[in-house]
């Protein structure tokens, strides 16, 4: 598919339905930051958009003080699971689950994630899991779901 930004996100099997999509980008670090909204979704602006061959990406934040966000329920994901995303230009793009993996984000593995897609359309919903450190603030762990154009 040709490029276009993605305008909305809807997976069914876990409550998502958002048209709240915001541009995302890597920080000093070289790591994908995080929307600034906690309500918000946000996509790797500098990669492949939903549908281009490569690795379309989506992160969302798991929680916040007020309580659930985004991706709240992104662990619950399931092999098979439909994702479909609204692009801008009237688009819509279906994905299917085919794995969901939780990473350390002190060994994240960045090639395993972001690697070779054989030449197809995929796309990476990530978010924060795992035990949080209260000493950071953060959450040591990444979730990864790994799904394909269909």
């Amino acid at each position: 598919m040709a490029a276009s930004p993605p305008t909305g996100l809807q997976i069914p099997s876990i409550g998502v339905d958002t048209h709240r999509i915001v541009d995302l980008h890597l920080d000093s670090t070289g790591k994908l930051e995080a929307p600034a909204d906690f309500q918000r979704a946000g996509w790797y602006a500098d990669g492949p958009t939903p549908g281009e061959l490569g690795i379309a990406v989506i992160g969302a934040h798991v929680d916040s003080k007020a309580g659930p966000a985004v991706f709240y329920r992104l662990g619950a994901l399931h092999p098979g699971a439909k994702v479909t995303v609204t692009r801008k230009d009237g688009t819509t793009t279906t994905f299917v689950v085919d794995q969901v993996a939780r990473y350390s984000k002190a060994k994240f593995p960045t090639a395993t994630v972001y690697g070779n897609t054989h030449g197809r359309a995929e796309l990476r919903l990530i978010t924060c899991g795992g035990a949080f450190d209260h000493t950071t603030g953060h959450y040591v762990d990444n979730i990864v779901a790994f799904a394909h154009l269909v």
